[in-house]
């Protein structure tokens, strides 16, 4: 094969696969334009890309995800309606279990922020005041005056 200045290699693992005889009798500006047209299906980028694969013992599995603006043609979007039908068996108990999932780890999440929300007390106890270090002072704020303290009966925790 014949060398553009810059090969993607996702377009010559794919042009490997071209007999040698016939991919050697393109010529250079065939060979680019035939780069442009492949690459360009490569050039636009998704807001969301996520690629992954999921190391289940046994199995080869991967996961993506894609998101962004569409920009795919009303019949490419039906043709692609037909091949790639959202309700079938794998999406459905996938759906099924990714929701269960979530509402599980959303309930448990939830019921620990409420249980330590409500563990917050908010009723006054007593607390040391320590910028008052005599007793008048003390009992001239309303306050008592213990083991050389003094002491605030409805000091609220949320001050």
């Amino acid at each position: 094969m014949k060398s553009p200045e810059h090969i993607d290699p996702i377009f010559e693992q794919l042009f490997s696969k071209i007999n040698p005889k016939i991919a050697n009798s393109f010529t250079d500006e065939q060979l680019k334009a035939i780069q442009r047209g492949f690459g360009s299906q490569f050039e636009a980028r998704h807001s969301l890309d996520i690629r992954v694969s999921v190391p289940i013992p046994g199995l080869r599995f991967y996961l993506v995800l894609f998101a962004g603006s569409e920009r795919r043609s009303q019949q490419r979007l039906q043709n692609e309606k037909g091949r790639y039908p959202l309700f079938n068996t794998g999406n459905i108990i996938f759906l099924t279990g990714f929701s269960t999932i979530l509402l599980s780890c959303s309930f448990i999440i939830l019921s620990f922020v409420w249980s330590s929300l409500s563990s917050i007390s908010t009723s006054p106890y007593a607390t040391s005041i320590p910028w008052i270090f005599d007793k008048s002072e003390c009992e001239y704020t309303n306050r008592t005056w213990r083991d050389e303290k003094c002491w605030d009966d409805q000091h609220s925790p949320m001050f």
